[in-house]
């Protein structure tokens, strides 16, 4: 069953060791209504922020120094029958796609992206995870029964 959630309420997590790119997927998101959007350079942290916050979708750049997105798919699929989270992996390379999906990815997004075709990923993932639709049940004003 979705978490209710109102407006642009759906908790969303950037995980990018570029601040620049972390910085560009905020704004592109919160200009798209979203209004829980965080975000960390640290991919270590992932897990814990996820078990602390709940997300709803979590963006992950594949290719981050120290702890990359494969080892962050791997913790987090240790936690996934228990706290649930769709993830869109973000990588330089479409070749890096098989994998990130077989690793446990949802959806995959090349770089460069366009910001537009970022929103509509977004917004597909989160439907597809039943967040989108209570949000748009949100902004007309009309109660879930």
């Amino acid at each position: 069953m979705p978490r209710p959630v109102e407006g642009g309420g759906a908790r969303i997590l950037i995980v990018d060791d570029q601040s620049s790119n972390v910085r560009l997927l905020e704004h592109t998101l919160r200009r798209a209504g979203y209004t829980e959007v965080m975000s960390t350079t640290n991919p270590c942290t992932v897990t814990a922020l996820h078990l602390q916050h709940r997300y709803d979708l979590i963006l992950l750049d594949l290719q981050m120094p120290e702890m990359d997105g494969f080892a962050v798919l791997s913790e987090l699929h240790k936690i996934r029958p228990l706290y649930p989270v769709a993830v869109l992996v973000i990588s330089a390379g479409s070749s890096d796609m098989p994998a990130a999906l077989k690793s446990g990815g949802d959806a995959f997004l090349a770089k460069p992206f366009r910001l537009p075709e970022v929103v509509t990923r977004v917004q597909e993932m989160l439907k597809a995870a039943g967040v989108a639709a209570v949000v748009a049940v949100a902004q007309l004003g009309v109660e879930e029964t």
